[in-house]
């Protein structure tokens, strides 16, 4: 099962590279990107859901 399982996700990465060629990098950047901005916004919503108070004045959003 795990040989099949890595055959599967070889396949799967040949083809994301073969259908976008040089935007694959691009698109990987952007996912982990907006995946890490996703992450921030929800760990700063469970801070103040536990009562943590910002330190700084945030300028930037």
């Amino acid at each position: 099962m795990l040989l099949l399982t890595g055959v599967a996700c070889a396949v799967g990465a040949a083809l994301f590279f073969k259908i976008f060629g040089s935007d694959a990098l691009n698109i990987i950047v952007l996912l982990a990107l907006a995946g890490t901005i996703g992450d921030n916004f929800r760990l700063r919503r469970r801070l103040r859901e536990m009562g943590a108070k910002p330190e700084g004045k945030r300028t930037w959003l």
